[in-house]
Formats: C-alpha cells, structure tokens, sequence
C-alpha cells in the first residue's frame, strides 16, 4: 500500500503502539558491551605563547599535505605549521545531535569541527581542527586508475613517472605511514558489507576491500609511548573517533613532524600571504582564544606551504592576489567534487546495521556497523574514464541516528505492511533501533569522473562558494544515480538521492572530496602551480619559497577517495624541496 506523509503522520503513533502490543511480553535485553575510550593521547600544540616572528619554513594548516610537509622538512630546518581549528584528542567529538550545532563552524564558532561551504548547485564539507579532513573522512586509501593521470590534464612529467611506476613508491610509503588495514570476510563479520556484496554480486560489479586507516586487527602504536586501541567497530569514523583506533594524522604524521622539531600551533588562521622579498614572505594570521578573543599576528618566513584544503589554499590565494601577490588568471577554475554522489537505500529486506552508536563507550554486540567503509563496488572495468566509478557503502553516525530516523520516516514511499510497522518504530524513537527501518538501509557514496567545470568563488563576506550552474547536467551523476537506483533495487529497498533532501530543503550536489582551484600545470596559461607545487607568478616565472601542497592542486576529478593521491603529490615535492 502507499502510505502518504499525511497518513503515515496520523497513524505513526498507532502503528507504533500496535508493534509494542504484538510483541512478546518478554524480550531479552541487548547484550551490550563497555568499552573505555581513554587513549593516553601526547598533545601536539605547542602554547601559543611560544610562537616565534620567523621560520624557515610555515605550513599553512594541517591535512595531508601540511602533515606530510611538515614531518619531513622537520630536522632540516626551523619549521613551524599553523591550524586553524583546534587540537581534538580522541574523546573529544560530539556524539550527541543537540551539540552537532556547537561543531558547525560559523562566525560566532570559528573553532567548529565541520565547515561546509553552502553554494547554489553544490555544497562542501570539510573538517576544521589539527588534523584536517582526516578526523572526519572514512580514511580509505584507494589508488586511482593510471588512465586518470593524463595529458594535457596534468603536467607531463607527473604522468611520466605514473606510467613508468615511479610513482608507486609513493603511494608506498603513505599506506606504510597510515597503516591501513582490509576488511577480512574470514576474519570479520559485517551485515552492510554482506548485503553490498549481494546487491553488488547480482549486477556484476565485483567488491573490493580497500585498506582504511584504521586499526582493525589489533592495537598498535604510532606515536611513541601511545599505544592505539583495536576499533571496537562504534561506526563513528565521519564525526570524529572517540576511542584512538583511527590512524588520523594526529596518530602518524604529525607526531613525526613534533618529534622532529617542529612546532605546531593551533586556532591561528592565515588570511593573506604577502611577498616581502625574492627570498621572503610575511604570513598575516589571526589567532582566536578558547574565549573567541582575535589577535592579529604577522610572521616571517622564507619559505612558505599552502596546504589549507582546496577551499582554504584557494581563498588564501585570493586575499593574497587582493593584496598584491602575482598569480595566475586561473585561480580558483577547474574545480572538482570528484563525482561524489550520495545515495540511501532506505528501509530494505536486510538488516544492515549501519547505525552508529551515539556513545563509543557502549556497544552493541549483535548491531556493530563497523568502520564507515568497508568495501566497494567497482564499475571501473570500462573503457571511457568517464564512464568508471565506484559505490562504497557507509554508515550513519550516531549523533545524526534521531533526526534520521525522524527525517526518513516521514518520507514518502510504497511499504508492505511489514515494513509500515518498521518506519513506525522510527518515527517513534521506539527503543528497538535495531527493529526499525533505518537499520534496515544502506548508506551509498558514489564517486566518479566529472568534468572539473566548476568555479571557486568568494562572496561579499569573503566565504568560498563554488559556482556550476551546469554541474546537474554531468553524465557521471546519472550514471552513478542509476547505479546506486539499481543496487537499492536488488536490496528491496526504496532509494533516496542525495539524502540532503530530507533533512535541508534544496537539491544541491554535496561533495566531501573537493579538488582543484590551484591546479598544478605546465605553464601559467594551464595552471596555477607546476608539479611540485609551486606557485606560478602571472608572468609565467616560479614564485620561489611559496608552493601549494593539497587537493587544491588535484587538476581532474580522481574517481575514487582522493588522499592517497593528495598525500603521494606531497609526499613527492617534498623530497625535491631544496632549501
């Protein structure tokens, strides 16, 4: 029967009531189990008493391309890297949707964990804290297809070394500093991963298991005298890691880079970049207190590294040609979302599991979700790069688990009866999640090969905002859409694209993997830095001492989960920095 958002409104309650009556009389308690989540977590961030006026190297922001920089130009020289965001200690991130506001980052939360750049046909999300992105992301370290590294799309002698293998060896040595770990069917256990692998199986799109940065097999140590629990599976990997088992690159890289020397400061964000001399720059930052007091800085540096993430490396670029910096005309074009496409089967014949707990410290034996991703569905066996994807399967973390719930149960769609008793429990917050609807669905994130038309822009407050009036129109997203409709379809389920829907009015794209806007190039008439890198000055000649090492440089969508290719760029130009 077709159950409208009216009818199902009027009835939810008593069908709720109806599904509590037809229920035995005694039910068994979940068995749950308690996990501490106290890691003994070595802080980073230097006081920002002891910033000095001069380095000879400040990385800007502390992703995969400022940790990489910073960690291995540490020892050679005086280096200091500057974050924006504050330092989050596992045990630090919110679990709860009623503080998910205090972690948006606005200008009255400068300090929020995640920022999204909201535009008319596509919105952004990235994270905001020592760490970066990697606090956030799912931490799958995907190789992307030899075909996507081309001419003239990038610089030639990159793609000389991609076709020669070269390039491998740094692919290498990040996984080896990640750790990343596959999922196992013998040695592990998943209910999302079995139903993606059946819906994949009958469409003929093999699985993968990549490796994700996380510690799956066992506890292990990267930084010293740390030692990094086992994941206990929570399912929280996208609103922060609570318990220590994720390898973010607060647990690798930047250690590495302290432990060298470095020094890392944090909640100092860079405006503008200003070039004092051929050999010197003065970096004007503000830093903000625990308090939200502002104080202006202005520091010296010989050399300087961009690496604040496509949006922030783009809109420092800006201010910093507003104030006089020569760059090239091609600042902020040929953006990418990375094809990134979200998708939900909702409400399926399986039990997925894919819920996470909205406290890490209590599990549920027989309901893990697991890891944010474990597998993939690879369509990438076609001959048109444009034509190759992937669909990864996902988890909804617990703090958003109520408004899901909520969100989706009023929705509407064609249910059994079966599964109207299902929708009721959620839109009830009936105490048996494990019963209703949502832990009945899969989460989907697609991604493939758009076209890089997009545009950064910044509006009258100075904010990033992409402009793409035509990105809907990108053949990837209906190829995707039609994918994911079809994987939905054998599940049984009723599919939902781009969930953004139902909780926030509009049909914007959302990307979580936004590349380009400072693309790397042959010359200045393609590009806005080299392959290394470094910055073009409108004239075509080399900006020296000044590089931009991020996504920002990722000249063409990439077609799978974009940091091991973000952080094997870095780690590349920064074994041929010479200083």
């Amino acid at each position: 029967m077709d159950l409208g958002r009216r009818k199902f409104l009027k009835s939810g309650v008593l069908s709720g009531l109806l599904g509590a009556l037809s229920a035995p009389s005694a039910q068994a308690e979940p068995q749950v189990k308690n996990v501490p989540v106290r890691v003994n977590y070595r802080p980073l961030a230097n006081p920002i008493s002891n910033l000095r006026d001069h380095y000879d190297v400040i990385v800007i922001g502390s992703g995969y391309g400022g940790a990489i920089s910073a960690s291995r130009l540490a020892g050679r020289c005086s280096v200091a890297v500057l974050e924006r965001g504050p330092e989050r200690p596992p045990g630090s991130f919110t679990e709860k949707f009623r503080d998910i506001r205090k972690d948006v980052l606005c200008d009255e939360n400068p300090l929020g964990l995640f920022e999204i750049h909201a535009g008319r046909e596509m919105d952004v999300l990235n994270g905001n804290g020592l760490g970066g992105t990697s606090l956030i992301n799912a931490g799958a370290l995907v190789e992307p297809d030899i075909d996507t590294i081309r001419s003239p799309e990038w610089p030639k002698a990159l793609v000389q070394e991609v076709r020669a293998g070269v390039f491998q060896i740094y692919y290498s040595r990040v996984r080896q500093m990640l750790q990343g770990h596959s999922f196992d069917p013998e040695r592990m256990s998943s209910a999302k991963v079995r139903a993606h692998a059946e819906a994949s199986d009958t469409l003929g799109a093999p699985i993968r298991y990549p490796p994700i940065a996380v510690n799956m097999y066992g506890a292990q140590s990267q930084q010293k005298n740390v030692q990094q629990p086992k994941c206990i599976e929570c399912g929280n990997c996208c609103s922060g890691c609570n318990t220590g088992a994720k390898n973010t690159l607060n647990m690798n890289y930047l250690p590495l880079a302290k432990n060298r020397g470095a020094e890392i400061y944090t909640q100092i964000e860079v405006m503008w970049v200003q070039k004092k001399s051929d050999h010197d720059y003065l970096i004007h930052c503000v830093h903000t207190s625990e308090e939200g007091r502002r104080t202006r800085r202005t520091l010296r540096a010989k050399n300087v590294i961009v690496c604040a993430g496509t949006m922030g490396s783009s809109r420092i670029l800006m201010n910093s040609r507003d104030k006089g910096l020569s760059v090239s005309s091609l600042l902020g074009r040929r953006f990418s979302g990375n094809g990134d496409v979200l998708g939900l089967s909702f409400n399926t014949a399986y039990r997925t599991n894919a819920i996470g707990f909205s406290s890490a410290s209590q599990v549920r034996v027989d309901m893990k979700p697991g890891a944010v991703i474990y597998s993939v569905a690879d369509y990438r066996n076609r001959k048109n790069l444009f034509d190759r994807f992937i669909i990864e399967e996902g988890t909804f973390p617990g703090a958003f688990t109520i408004p899901l719930r909520l969100a989706m149960g009023i929705a509407k769609f064609r249910l059994s009866f079966a599964r109207f008793l299902r929708v009721s429990r959620d839109v009830t917050l009936s105490k048996d999640i494990e019963k209703g609807a949502l832990n009945y669905s899969m989460v989907y994130l697609g991604m493939g090969h758009d076209r890089a038309n997009g545009k950064l822009q910044r509006d009258r407050k100075g904010r990033m905002r992409v402009r793409w009036p035509e990105v809907k129109h990108d053949p990837i997203y209906s190829t995707i859409d039609r994918a994911m409709r079809k994987q939905s379809r054998a599940l049984g389920g009723n599919f939902v694209m781009n969930p953004r829907t139902l909780i926030v009015n509009g049909k914007n794209l959302v990307t979580v993997h936004p590349l380009g806007g400072c693309v790397m190039a042959d010359s200045v008439q393609s590009g806005v830095v080299n392959h290394l890198g470094q910055v073009y000055q409108a004239d075509g000649s080399l900006h020296e001492g000044l590089q931009v090492l991020d996504g920002s440089i990722v000249p063409t969508a990439l077609g799978v989960n974009p940091l091991l290719m973000i952080s094997a760029l870095a780690e590349r130009a920064v074994e041929r920095i010479r200083l």
